[in-house]
């Protein structure tokens, strides 16, 4: 098979979670049909190398104002390298293209939420989407939840919609990964016990509530412990700088920016807990990056984070900052409870494999030659 992926998010100066999850979900690919022709879009370089029989493309388009790159672009260099299947990772797929499209379809968040979307923005979104989803072979979502979001926005035949959850690896908890985390503590300056909480200025990642509950353990557990927030903007840092100021936590909470992924599994490591109260995600990759770390996982108990977390994680009313609080304390002083919940974690992240995604994503890659 001739395959092409849109591989744009992967190449990104700091891939997050559709880059990231994609990066593996590729290397997993090519190792599992190395007699696949599989070609990787790009419009950028920025050193990352996958083994053969992957081709690394760069194609670009000058003045790109109108998304013309996933437009025009993109279709003509399918219909050059005659694909058999294009995969489109990140939402949206070409108004033409030269063979079959399947559709990754994350999450609807400006659709089901009020997440600082401007309407013109949201409109934009829905009519992107919209056409993507009608032009596609075959739909992948990430969660069983993104599915009845989408189910229920536009008139999708659900037999050509396939659930295939990210998956995570787990941790080696080595001798470097120790060094990792004493470097990583040092420079930012803080020490257990401490929460992660993952956010940047998105509404729906509820770091307000996450602060303020924060702020109610400290009172009761003393000022050794911190809040460290990671993947805050630097236009946003500020805003939360005052809050915690306002509340007098401003000495425990630590703000970082982009961490990469070992920083993170360090991060979690050896955190008493991941805080991860989101008001929507589409799938959750925290929740199972703090498991394959061994951290326990308070989350929200509603949406696609229940659905990832199962029984292995606190699950709350993520509107509620007195019961936010209460989970963050029981992770903090009941160490059986702690205990408990990390070896659900590593039961839990069983079935989030990276073979058997690749697997479930080659299954649909061949329904959509159908």
């Amino acid at each position: 098979m001739r395959l092409g992926i849109d591989a744009r998010d992967v190449f990104a100066p700091e891939p997050r979670g559709v880059g990231k999850t994609l990066r593996e979900l590729i290397g997993r690919l090519l190792s599992s049909v190395s007699d696949w022709d599989i070609s990787l879009f790009t419009n950028r370089v920025n050193g990352v190398k996958f083994p053969s029989p992957a081709k690394i493309e760069h194609i670009d388009i000058p003045g790109d104002r109108f998304n013309l790159w996933e437009k025009v672009r993109l279709p003509v260099a399918a219909w050059k390298g005659n694909l058999d299947v294009l995969h489109c990772p990140s939402q949206t797929a070409p108004s033409l293209a030269p063979c079959p499209v399947v559709l990754t379809v994350h999450d609807l968040i400006p659709l089901k939420i009020n997440d600082g979307w401007k309407k013109a923005e949201v409109s934009r979104f829905r009519r992107a989407l919209g056409d993507s989803v009608a032009k596609a072979k075959r739909i992948i979502t990430v969660s069983e939840f993104t599915k009845r979001d989408l189910l229920s926005e536009f008139p999708v035949d659900e037999n050509k919609v396939d659930v295939i959850h990210w998956g995570v690896s787990r941790y080696d908890h080595n001798e470097l990964f120790q060094t990792q985390w004493e470097l990583l503590a040092a420079q930012h300056g803080f020490a257990a016990p401490y929460f992660v909480a993952f956010g940047g200025d998105a509404p729906r990642k509820n770091l307000e509530r996450i602060v303020r509950a924060f702020a109610s353990l400290v009172c009761q557990a003393g000022s050794e412990v911190r809040l460290v927030l990671v993947g805050v903007p630097l236009g946003v840092k500020g805003r939360y700088r005052m809050l915690c100021q306002e509340l007098g936590i401003a000495d425990q909470v630590v703000q970082m920016s982009f961490l990469k992924d070992q920083e993170i599994g360090v991060l979690l490591a050896h955190s008493a807990a991941l805080v991860y109260p989101s008001l929507y995600e589409g799938f959750g990759l925290p929740i199972v990056e703090a498991m394959a770390a061994g951290a326990p996982v308070i989350t929200s108990d509603r949406g696609s984070m229940a659905e990832v977390a199962g029984e292995a994680a606190i699950l709350v009313d993520p509107e509620n900052p007195a019961a936010i609080g209460d989970a963050m304390r029981e992770c903090l002083m009941n160490s059986p409870l702690k205990e408990a919940l990390r070896g659900k974690g590593y039961a839990r992240i069983r079935q989030f494999r990276w073979d058997n995604v690749a697997a479930q994503t080659l299954t649909t890659y061949r329904k959509a030659l159908e």
